[in-house]
């Protein structure tokens, strides 16, 4: 009898070590999306950045609120950020998040001026530009 209750044992370590597998395997691939998307979203911002430099007009944003989204780019912070936005002396109101090296958070606060480059076509579209 000790014989066949081994097997049984053996078959359900195996049908476990089995769905484990999978289980890791699962997790490997949602890691890799992970990361493919947050390299995604780093060239994104890159490409935004090299055009802005060169198509985007100056202005300045007043920072009414920032909270972190708890996602992190080599390990930089990226944060949300609630701005008033002055762009040839006309204001308005936008949201925008961007990655911001640790070096530069302390210059971030609500109520600071910051300066920006922003698309002249779509506001919406800017970066903040502060050296860190």
């Amino acid at each position: 009898m000790g014989m066949f209750k081994d097997m049984r044992d053996l078959s359900k370590t195996g049908k476990q070590m089995k769905k484990e597998r999978g289980g890791s395997l699962k997790m490997m691939k949602d890691g890799l999306a992970q990361a493919n998307q947050a390299v995604q979203q780093v060239q994104a911002d890159q490409e935004l950045a090299e055009r802005l430099a060169n198509e985007g007009v100056d202005g300045t944003a007043t920072i009414v609120q920032m909270v972190a989204t708890g996602k992190e780019v080599n390990m930089q912070p990226e944060l949300q950020f609630q701005l008033t936005l002055d762009v040839g002396g006309s204001q308005e109101s936008v949201t925008h998040t961007q990655v911001v090296s640790p070096a530069v958070i302390g210059q971030l606060q609500p109520g600071a001026q910051v300066p920006v480059k922003v698309d002249p076509n779509d506001h919406s579209q800017l970066m903040i530009g502060l050296a860190g």
